[in-house]
């Protein structure tokens, strides 16, 4: 079934001047602007390579009448939907429109920047469309009663108890991933006023320069961890190995991982059919869902789990009521929700 056209936006043409640049000075720029990125991570910067390396190729090799008008950025985004050949051994041509976003993102802050150096003088990359974006989420979140069987694994007063409650209870009450628990210091975790807050490094960041709100309820959880290492200094990480051969460093990503999905079945709410979909990530998609069933505004939602795109906030309040935390004022403490903190009727 062929995929549907997606349209520029009415009139966008009429306001870009065409720009005539050689495939040898838009290699330049694009060098230029990815030397830009020194404080995205190495993994973000690699993304940005290979989505930019392809528009290389295609200006050079496909199509020498780009002028960086809308319609040309159409172009691309055609060729990148039906004619780009997918990684080998994969077979077949054409990207998914998920994959396709990713590319026309990388060429729509590659434009921004030609527009701050004065190279152009309007990002046609932004009068285009990208692909739908999926409706769905791929991980599941835990329900009211999984949620319970899961704390309760997590009442022991051992170090690896107080260290799983503490990261559990970190990214289902703060959102927090499994990379931001790893980078987390001691020194990160500070008091402004009567709050607590994490700083973490933000998507693609290397630097931590974002401030995460942290539940009372996580607080006293890492609190009750970190006492084991009281002489830990502010560059000690927060989590930190049991195992043998690396006792007291910090706990790496995959051993956190493994952690928290033995939590998931001590506690019997891992089974075959939910290998794929009940995950670590779980703990943040079903804080995302009580946080919306609470009736925060949604903009509250965004800041507190440092989602830019709206339409992604929309889908935890397309799900609220799903899970039944409204009537649980125990839960709703879990994301930092005080029973005087709820809307009442009249705000909603």
């Amino acid at each position: 079934m062929p995929r549907k056209e997606l349209p520029l936006v009415p009139g966008a043409e009429e306001v870009f001047e065409p720009v005539s640049l050689s495939p040898a000075d838009i290699s330049e720029h694009v060098a230029s602007y990815i030397v830009s990125l020194r404080d995205y991570s190495p993994q973000s910067v690699g993304t940005y390579k290979r989505c930019l390396r392809e528009f290389v190729y295609y200006v050079t090799s496909i199509d020498r009448r780009f002028r960086f008008l809308p319609r040309d950025v159409e172009r691309y985004r055609d060729y990148l939907l039906h004619r780009k050949r997918r990684r080998r051994g994969s077979g077949g041509v054409g990207l998914t429109e998920v994959a396709m976003s990713q590319y026309l993102t990388a060429l729509r802050r590659f434009c921004q920047f030609l527009v701050e150096r004065g190279i152009l003088s309007k990002n046609p990359a932004r009068e285009v469309s990208g692909g739908k974006r999926p409706m769905r989420y791929h991980r599941r979140a835990l329900t009211l009663e999984q949620l319970d069987r899961l704390l309760a694994t997590l009442n022991g007063e051992d170090e690896e108890s107080r260290r799983d409650r503490a990261m559990i209870l970190l990214m289902l009450g703060a959102g927090l991933s499994e990379v931001e628990l790893h980078h987390l210091d001691v020194g990160d975790i500070d008091r402004i006023g009567k709050r607590w807050y994490a700083r973490v490094r933000g998507k693609g960041k290397r630097l931590k320069i974002e401030r995460v709100f942290l539940p009372s309820i996580a607080v006293e959880a890492v609190q009750a961890y970190t006492a084991l290492y009281p002489n830990a200094a502010p560059s000690d990480p927060v989590f930190r190995s049991l195992s043998k051969r690396s006792k007291g460093k910090r706990l790496s990503i995959r051993s956190m991982h493994v952690a928290i999905e033995r939590r998931f079945i001590l506690a019997g709410i891992r089974t075959e059919q939910d290998a794929l979909r009940l995950t670590p990530f779980s703990l943040r998609h079903t804080g995302g869902i009580i946080l919306a069933e609470s009736g925060i505004p949604i903009e509250q939602l965004m800041e507190r789990w440092r989602i830019y795109w709206r339409p992604t906030a929309e889908r935890y309040y397309k799900l609220a009521g799903t899970l039944g935390s409204a009537a649980r004022p125990d839960v709703q403490r879990l994301v930092g929700i005080e029973q005087r903190d709820r809307p009442s009727p009249q705000d909603v």
